[in-house]
Parts: structure tokens; sequence; C-alpha cells
């Protein structure tokens, strides 16, 4: 049976993009398993966990930006690991008597005009629930999710790794520190979902 669905799974990759068959096909195998009793419930999960190993753990390619911390490489949607930037819709004021501007549109125009159309390398370290690939993200060999941290585009998220990065953009008032208003992209997120 765990051939089986070791076969299911290699055809499914051919059809979409890794992403999407990862996000697709583990939720499927997490109701069968949950459905069906015993041991049949285990060997799927544990071909799940079979396919999930075998997704690739580096991506290289040109990226197409997707939003202000995400991209497409490879077929395949990738978020910056160890960061958290502004949602598409979220607002900013440059300066007090400026208007207010789309600051997600403006970090995803940042970032696409600093990707440019050279590759990437992406050094996958896990596969969030919706089936997206995080991780670090380099080109030339310089981190993008530190440049993007040091501009203040976005702030040092789940641990340590950018905390210097997002300690310099502050002290120099670069990007969002520098606004006369701008939010942190969890405060934004919380906020807009409280008023849903």
């Amino acid at each position: 049976m765990l051939a089986a669905i070791d076969q299911a799974l290699e055809a499914a990759i051919g059809w979409w993009s890794a992403s999407t068959s990862f996000a697709i096909l583990a939720a499927f195998l997490v109701l069968v398993a949950v459905a069906l009793p015993g041991r049949v419930g285990v060997t799927v999960l544990a071909a799940f966990r079979g396919f999930r190993d075998r997704m690739p753990r580096v991506l290289e390619g040109v990226a197409a930006v997707t939003d202000a911390d995400g991209l497409q490489v490879q077929g395949t949607n990738v978020r910056f690991a160890a960061l958290d930037a502004p949602e598409f819709n979220q607002i900013a004021k440059i300066g007090e008597d400026d208007d207010w501007i789309n600051h997600g549109l403006l970090v995803k125009n940042a970032l696409a005009e600093r990707i440019g159309s050279r590759p990437v390398h992406v050094e996958v370290e896990t596969w969030d629930r919706y089936g997206r690939a995080v991780g670090t993200v380099t080109q030339d060999g310089r981190d993008i999710g530190e440049w993007l941290v040091r501009q203040g585009h976005a702030v040092a998220a789940y641990g340590d790794r950018y905390r210097e990065a997002e300690t310099h953009a502050k002290r120099d008032a670069r990007g969002m520190w520098g606004y006369a208003k701008s939010f942190d992209p969890r405060f934004w997120r919380h906020r807009h979902k409280a008023r849903k």
C-alpha cells in the first residue's frame, strides 16, 4: 500500500507545482489518516512524511515576486524565513504631510527591483501549512531577507537571525522606521483580523 501511495504522490508532482501538490496532498492524507482505523492511518501518515522529506531542499532560478515577503521560484511559492513584511493592503505614511501609501506594494516593488531578473538560490528550511517553501533566499551570495530587514522593509521575526539588521534599520531610520506612521505587520494583521 505504501508503494501505491508513493506512486500517486510522484504522479501528482507532474500535474502541479511542488508546493501546490504538497498542500493538496498533505490535506488529503491527513483527512484519510484520521478517517482510517489504526495501522492503515499510520501507514498513510508515514507515506506523507516520506513525501515531505523528498520535497526539494534547494530551489534555484529566476524569481517572480508575489508579495513583500514571497516569491515564486521554479513554480514553487517561497516565503522568506525569519522575517515579516507588510501585507499587500497595509498602509503607511512617509511624512506627516504626505498621503497614505500602500506599504505592502511599495515593499513588493522594492524587492522586485532588488532581485531583478537574476537567479536566486533558496535553502528550504521547512514547508508551511499552505504548501509554501520557507527558507533563506540569496542572490550572488547575499542574503535577500537580511537586505529586506536592513532596509526597513521588513521586521525580524520567528527568531533572532535578523535582529542586528533590524537594530541598524531602526537606528538609521530606514524604511518603516523613518516613516511618520507605519505598522508592524503582525500588529496590522491582528488589528484587521479583529475587524472582520
